[in-house]
């Protein structure tokens, strides 16, 4: 994703690892992503958040804190080497 999506679509957030190691970041937030079923049914909808990798590579753990609350990083969708989405629990 190019600089000027996350300037304009991002939020800052701050992102902590286990370890306690915290940075704030600017992150691009997709909510009502589709999860799809076996035979390709949407079966639920979640939220889903984009990081720039040369801010914060995201892992299973990580808590972000946006909207008042502490979400936990469920499972890395995609990293393309430039930007990596990850999905949220809760």
């Amino acid at each position: 994703m190019d600089d000027v999506l996350f300037e304009t679509l991002g939020v800052v957030a701050r992102i902590e690892r286990d370890s306690g190691y915290t940075v704030r970041s600017r992150i691009v937030v997709r909510d009502g992503v589709e999860r799809l079923g076996e035979f390709q049914q949407v079966i639920g909808r979640a939220r889903h958040v984009v990081v720039r990798n040369r801010d914060w590579v995201l892992r299973r753990g990580d808590k972000i804190a946006l909207d008042g609350r502490a979400l936990l990083v469920e499972a890395l969708v995609s990293d393309d080497g430039l930007v990596n989405e990850a999905v949220l629990h809760g």
